[in-house]
């Protein structure tokens, strides 16, 4: 069961590492979201510029890849595929996109390597006020409790309408912790007040660990 009433604890108590060490970044952490700031903030710059700067962003997605962790070798399959897309292309199909979300994680499952969970994070930094990252942990989560079908992987369909449907729920999310005036704390991001998909996200991140560890229904811990 997903609590609203604790989203701003949850919100509070997110903390990612990825690879900050490796890059001498202080781990994401409440309120500053340094590394998630300064991403935002560049990819904001690349939607709004898109047309006039002609570039692919190749070093910024690979930033973004590495913040992710680039768990499975990430990095390295987005490297090696590189040669094979119009890189520019495909990112050009992601910024004209991202107004339709069936439209933009197809878009965006079009980059090498990337696979839903990548392709979600790239949209995620893009338009944090309308998207979020789906991975694992939170894909499983959601399945347990019914909101969220199982998505295969590797399958374009299944994942696409997956990610839609997530976006669907982060958005019916929005809509209950307005009406309930339950206010995302202030932080780096953003002031406190409205959520944002991206931190209903980050919430919901918290919530999926605390979900997962719970001893299901029917069953002892050990």
């Amino acid at each position: 069961m997903i609590d609203l009433r604790k989203f701003p604890e949850y919100y509070k108590n997110y903390v990612w590492s990825g690879k900050h060490k490796l890059f001498r970044y202080p781990p994401d952490a409440f309120p500053e979201f340094r590394w998630i700031a300064c991403l935002e903030n560049r990819f904001a710059w690349v939607v709004r510029n898109y047309a006039e700067n002609n570039s692919a962003s190749k070093y910024l997605l690979q930033e973004m890849i590495e913040w992710g962790g680039s768990q499975n070798g990430v990095l390295q399959k987005f490297n090696d595929g590189c040669g094979e897309v119009n890189l520019f292309t495909v990112m050009q199909a992601v910024v004209n996109n991202l107004d339709d979300p069936k439209e933009a994680i197809s878009s965006a499952l079009g980059l090498p390597g990337l696979g839903l969970t990548y392709a979600s994070k790239l949209l995620r930094f893009m338009k944090p006020e309308m998207y979020g990252a789906l991975d694992s942990k939170i894909r499983k989560a959601l399945n347990t409790e019914g909101r969220l079908p199982r998505i295969f992987d590797g399958v374009h369909n299944s994942m696409v309408s997956g990610y839609v449907k997530f976006i669907r729920m982060l958005e019916e999310i929005k809509d209950r912790l307005k009406r309930e005036g339950i206010k995302k704390p202030a932080c780096g991001l953003t002031d406190e007040g409205t959520w944002r998909a991206s931190e209903i996200e980050m919430a919901l991140f918290l919530w999926a660990g605390t979900a997962l560890a719970e001893p299901q229904r029917g069953t002892r811990p050990r």
